[in-house]
């Protein structure tokens, strides 16, 4: 449960009366956001700072955004920043590392103020986005941490424009959150418009704010959201906030989503159908984000929380934070009957397609991809690996695993639902080591062997290929591999940049690898004629495996001619079946992996 400003404020107040000489008064932090003309693409804010202590403080812009693992250095977008006390006196403020400035004389009041730069795709005459660790800059207390204490925030925006957030609003434009991190975390959505949606579920009131027209059924989708929610909350025993809001903006293009301790952000098509697979995708995207309440916001990796913005938060646990979060939000899809269990197949099909058609899952690790996500590969193309996409994949085979050790008595929901409990906020998050203890207490519980020493060793320090047929027959599935008719082929991917097609990936030990082509040769043309992207998979089709053809690439400023024989390529196709000969009981297990916590989607 979020502990509110307003509580904490009151129980200052009856400290205060109860200590007969207080010593020192806590620090206060309050942020103006003044939206002067948006069309500019300038915000004005202010920092102003009561009660601190020292000869000088520092403040600092965060570098990265928790739920985003890659350096942003946010402080790109600040610009004339200056200091001055409660009186206007200037202060000095001299920039002491990349993000982090030094204030000094300090006075028993002092504003920090800037312009922030805010991109047009967040910022234009109708509407403004902000997001905290890209707007509010942050008092450095126990550095590299904020300094702890509550925040109040005062938004001066257009008359008539409304204001969309998950922090505890106090009046009018006026906001509190208990510290710097849930201040942050907290999304907020300014505009002359919005769609509004509300309904209460398992004690906590949502409310949908949906930006830009869409033509979705307003009853059917908030009904939708309704079950996923209600489906999460009844398997994880109860919601962990007391509200929850949604920040949805309608887009000529697909979106994402990025989750928030009582609120998620999430962008999609618009002018999309209901039976579209856009729409499938955002159902899903909501899913996901909605299971992140839990998973990697109260259920964590230790390091991320309190959180260091100064520098990446490196960890091996990714894959457990985004993969297992993919995989509920696909299970809760399938157990609310949002998607059929046909659909749920066929994008758990797409999962180990996208997985086994990587040349990186032999190479590098789903701990090392989590460790090393805030830097890309050089060899990416050879190289990556999706933590999204096997931690999804591993939840299924630890599911499965489970449930077979322990005949079913228990299975990954008991993971989790354990983690919270041990570890959930504002408990320090889980060590690196946190899921498989979790795992192997679970499994003792169910009366299994609860030694998964192997399990962890091959498919998540390891690169040992999944098992997904020993997974799937517990629940009387199996995968079907289908190879396609055989095709000619270079042995190489493009990807168009500019107008030209450059190549992308080479598969190893194939026909342009061993002729001598190299990532990020310009494709010019194949036997004299040039290649032109739309065209050319349909021209390879029309000839013949075994010939021999001449490459024209551009390699920096040479134009080279490599001579390579076409070679045979088979696309596969994966499915996932019901198994007609699966074992008995199959069937009940499957069943009960599938069946709803909370009353179905109708």
């Amino acid at each position: 449960m979020i502990t509110t400003a307003t509580r904490y404020f009151r129980s200052m107040v009856l400290v205060a009366c109860c200590l007969v000489a207080p010593v020192t008064r806590a620090m206060e932090v309050s942020y103006t956001v003044a939206l002067v003309r948006p069309t500019t693409g300038l915000i004005d804010v202010t920092v102003e700072i009561r009660n601190a202590s020292g000869a000088s403080l520092d403040i600092a812009m965060p570098a990265w955004t928790p739920g985003g693992y890659g350096m942003r250095w946010w402080v790109k977008n600040v610009q004339q920043l200056h200091a001055e006390d409660g009186a206007g006196r200037v202060l000095a403020a001299r920039q002491v590392d990349t993000s982090q400035w030094r204030i000094s004389p300090l006075a028993p009041m002092v504003k920090v103020h800037y312009k922030l730069y805010v991109p047009k795709r967040l910022m234009d005459d109708v509407h403004v986005k902000l997001m905290g660790p890209s707007t509010f800059m942050y008092v450095v207390g126990e550095s590299p941490y904020p300094a702890a204490g509550p925040v109040t925030l005062h938004i001066e925006a257009p008359e008539g424009w409304m204001i969309a957030t998950g922090l505890e609003r106090l009046k009018s434009g006026v906001y509190a959150a208990p510290d710097y991190d849930t201040f942050i975390d907290a999304p907020i959505e300014i505009a002359d418009h919005f769609d509004r949606m509300t309904f209460k579920d398992h004690g906590a009131n949502y409310e949908i704010f949906i930006r830009n027209a869409h033509n979705y059924d307003r009853d059917n989708f908030s009904n939708t959201i309704k079950h996923i929610v209600s489906e999460l909350a009844e398997m994880m025993g109860g919601a962990p906030y007391d509200r929850y809001v949604f920040l949805m903006t309608g887009q000529n293009r697909r979106g994402g989503g990025l989750e928030h301790l009582n609120s998620t952000n999430i962008s999609f098509k618009r002018y999309d159908s209901s039976a579209s697979s856009d729409y499938r995708r955002l159902i899903y995207v909501i899913a996901h984000e909605v299971f992140h309440a839990w998973n990697v916001k109260r259920i964590r990796p230790a390091i991320l929380g309190p959180f260091d913005y100064s520098r990446p938060q490196h960890t091996r646990n990714l894959y457990i934070s985004e993969g297992m979060t993919s995989y509920y939000g696909m299970l809760t899809l399938a157990r609310q009957g949002i998607w059929t269990r046909e659909v749920f197949y066929e994008e758990l099909s797409k999962e180990i397609k996208s997985l086994q058609t990587s040349p990186g899952r032999l190479i590098t690790s789903v701990e090392d991809a989590s460790w090393n996500t805030w830097v890309t590969p050089g060899n990416k193309a050879h190289t990556f690996i999706d933590f999204y996409t096997k931690g999804n994949l591993l939840g299924l085979l630890l599911d499965m695993e489970i449930r077979e050790r322990t005949n079913n008595r228990k299975n990954l929901d008991d993971v989790f639902r354990r983690l919270l409990a041990e570890y959930g906020l504002p408990k320090p998050g889980f060590p690196e080591d946190g899921l498989q203890s979790a795992v192997e207490a679970v499994t003792a519980e169910g009366k299994g062997d609860s030694e998964y020493t192997q399990f962890f060793a091959d498919y998540i320090a390891g690169v040992v290929e999944l098992d997904y047929d020993r997974a799937l027959k517990q629940v009387g599935l199996k995968l079907e591999i289908t190879k396609g008719d055989p095709e000619p082929s270079l042995g190489l991917e493009t990807e168009v940049e500019g107008s030209v097609p450059v190549v992308s990936a080479i598969d190893f030990d194939g026909a342009a690898y061993n002729a001598g082509i190299m990532l990020r040769d310009i494709l010019l043309t194949v036997d004299g004629e040039r290649v032109v992207e739309q065209t050319f998979a349909s021209r390879l089709k029309s000839m013949q495996i075994g010939d021999k053809v001449d490459v024209m690439v551009m390699r920096d400023d040479r134009i080279l001619t490599i001579p390579l024989i076409l070679e045979t390529h088979r696309p596969a196709t994966y499915k996932i079946i019901e198994d007609p000969q699966a074992f008995p009981g199959a069937t009940a297990v499957g069943n009960a992996w599938l069946k709803p916590y909370a009353p179905p989607f109708k």
